[in-house]
Formats: C-alpha cells, sequence, structure tokens
C-alpha cells in the first residue's frame, strides 16, 4: 500500500506539471482517480474516529454500461435501477478501496473502559455507479469489507504511531471481532442555480438526500453544501469519507457547463450532513457473539467547513469537520481534518 501510494502521488505530481498545452489537447478519457485522508490530528486529538483514508476512481461517462468491463461484474444489479439508462443520464462507474480506524478515548489502558467507544476497524472495497446531469446526481454504492483485526487497523495505527513517535494505543487486543460487513448507500444530489457558464465569481447551493443500509450502519441523511468563489468547479461538492461518497465525478461532455479560458479556481464551502441511526457496528458491537459495545445515538450531525482550489483537472480541498457526540458517554464532540486530491485525466 506504501508502494501504491508513492507511485500514484508521483503521477499526479507529473501531471500536474505537464505543459499546459498538451493537456488542453488531450481530452479526459481516463476517468477521475480520487484520494481521501482524514485523520483527527488535525484537530489535536487521537480518539474515537481517529482516521480514514480511501483511494477511489470513476469511470468517465459510459454511454451504455454494456460497453465497458468496468460495469459487467455489477450488470444485473445496475440494470434493475428505475431510469438508469435514460439518454439524459451520463452515467460512471465507481471502484474504491478504504479503511476506517476507531479508538476510545483513553488509548493507554490495557483494558479499555466498558463505557469507551470500542476498537475496531473497516477495510473494504466499493462498487457503485453514478447517473447524473447537469442538476442532478445519483449515487449507488455497495461497500464490502471486514470489520476486527482482518482489517488491519491496528497494524496501520501502529506503524504511524512508530513513524511519528507517539505512544501504542494498547487496547487492540478488545477490538471489534471479525464479521464481514455489507452496506448499500444511495444518495441523491441536486445543484442550484443553474450554471451555463463556470467563469468568474459564482455561487452554489448543493442539497442532498439518501440512505444506507447493511450490517455495518443504517441511517438515513439528508443536508447540503453552500459554496462560493471563482471559477466553480463542475462538480458536486466536496464530501467526507463516507458510504456514498465517491470521487470528484465532473459532469463531461456536452451536458458539461462552459468553462473560463483562465485555468486557476478557488473556492470556500460549508457543508452540513444530518443522520438519523438505527445502527452502527462500532458502537453497537458486533452483529453474532459478544463484543464490547455503547449504543448509538439516534441523531448525529457533521457541520464542516473548508476551501478548494482546482487547476484545470485538478482538485485539492481541506476541510475541518465538527462532528456532533456519536454516544453517551462520549466526553466531547469530535473534531477532524480532511485532505483530497481529485484528478481527471
Amino acid at each position: 500500500m506504501k508502494h501504491l501510494f508513492s507511485t500514484l502521488s508521483a503521477t499526479l505530481l507529473l501531471a500536474a506539471l505537464a505543459p499546459a498545452s498538451a493537456r488542453a489537447e488531450a481530452p479526459n478519457t481516463g476517468g477521475t482517480m480520487g484520494i481521501y485522508l482524514e485523520n483527527d490530528l488535525f484537530a489535536g486529538t487521537d480518539r474515537y474516529y481517529t482516521s480514514g483514508v480511501k483511494l477511489s476512481w470513476t469511470s468517465p461517462d459510459l454511454s451504455r454500461l454494456s460497453g465497458t468491463p468496468h460495469a459487467r461484474m455489477m450488470l444485473p444489479l445496475f440494470d434493475l435501477i428505475p431510469g438508469i439508462h435514460d439518454a439524459n443520464y451520463q452515467k460512471n462507474v465507481i471502484h474504491s478501496i478504504g479503511q476506517d480506524i476507531y479508538t476510545p478515548d483513553n488509548t493507554e489502558t490495557f483494558t479499555p473502559a466498558l463505557n469507551d467507544r470500542p476498537y475496531a476497524g473497516w477495510l473494504y472495497v466499493s462498487n457503485g455507479v453514478v447517473w447524473k446531469t447537469d442538476r442532478v446526481r445519483n449515487i449507488l454504492v455497495m461497500d464490502i469489507g471486514v470489520v476486527g483485526s482482518y482489517s488491519y487497523a491496528q497494524e496501520a495505527q501502529r506503524y504511524v504511531h512508530d513513524a511519528r513517535g507517539f505512544d501504542h494505543p494498547n487496547g487492540w487486543d478488545h477490538q471489534l471481532h471479525n464479521e464481514i460487513g455489507v452496506t448499500l448507500a444511495y444518495e441523491r444530489t441536486w445543484r442550484w442555480p443553474h450554471i451555463v457558464k463556470r467563469s468568474g465569481a459564482e455561487w452554489e447551493f448543493l442539497p442532498h438526500a439518501g440512505a444506507t443500509a447493511g450490517n455495518v450502519k443504517d441511517y438515513a441523511n439528508v443536508g447540503g453544501e453552500f459554496r462560493m468563489g471563482f471559477n466553480l468547479p463542475d462538480d458536486y461538492g466536496t464530501p467526507s469519507i463516507g458510504p456514498s461518497s465517491a470521487a470528484s465525478t465532473p459532469v463531461d461532455g456536452a451536458l458539461g457547463a462552459d468553462r473560463s479560458w483562465f485555468p486557476l479556481g478557488f473556492h470556500v464551502f460549508a457543508r452540513a450532513d444530518g443522520r438519523a441511526v438505527a445502527h452502527n457496528i462500532f458502537l453497537d458491537g458486533n452483529t453474532f457473539g459478544d463484543s464490547p459495545s455503547v449504543g448509538h445515538n439516534v441523531f448525529v450531525a457533521d457541520l464542516s467547513t473548508g476551501f478548494v482550489i482546482n487547476w484545470r483537472n485538478t482538485k485539492m480541498s481541506y476541510a475541518v469537520v465538527y462532528r456532533t457526540k456519536e454516544f453517551n458517554a462520549q466526553i466531547a464532540p469530535q473534531l477532524f481534518g480532511t485532505v483530497s486530491l481529485n484528478w481527471t485525466f
């Protein structure tokens, strides 16, 4: 994994430094690659949701899903989606891999308190589909992974702590036990107003609503993002890592808005997402057998603010996320930072 991220980072750097004329003449046919890093170290803490890493690829527009090998594995599921084959929709497939790490507040003790968040990890792969126009986007994603020691969360956290000279968290022997996890997430996002030329100073509001179901998480969510700045990207916002998050998925081809001749863009954004939670395995414990658990709060909200810089086909973002308490004994709401890099090539 370390070598993969090194190679990918070098590739992105070379693309960013390539001559502008060469990139302007080359069509974007390879899709969009996204790298997402989330960590509470940005906020000076080391507890609860302590780390998230995700590598995602979204295909370019696929006029016929059956015409690409990227979609064949999931075609039986895609074909059941009402209206997905409508000619007005652009269609993309999504493939991702990611890892989330959760720890209690007190990581020094070898026996975590019964009312503290359990140690847990989540290693998963995602496959899904996007169907969108220049005004609305739909995402349907299935995550399949493992909770427990096979997620290698303990090894990943200890590697980072060793590299930075931090103490080891000592309670990983009490993490959730191994369990296969599956989630199916759907989210719909709208864009208002309709911008036909993304040039100069602009603002945009992107409300969203969705639901996630499975043995890992079950919830319904609603929220929105407001952004304003210069030469806004032709995409659907900047979410945090989640079951329905994907790479940037810009609008392609004839549906795409006219762009400014000036390649640099910048904007700030504020985003809110509220969830009504029915189940969260990382708090409620394993589905089968005994495991640590603390229960979950029904209503949880994320409030985030940040900025985005986009240069031609590359988008970089940074945000700080405030998450309300997820369980009753949680000593305080959580803050964490999120950094992402998306490159359409």
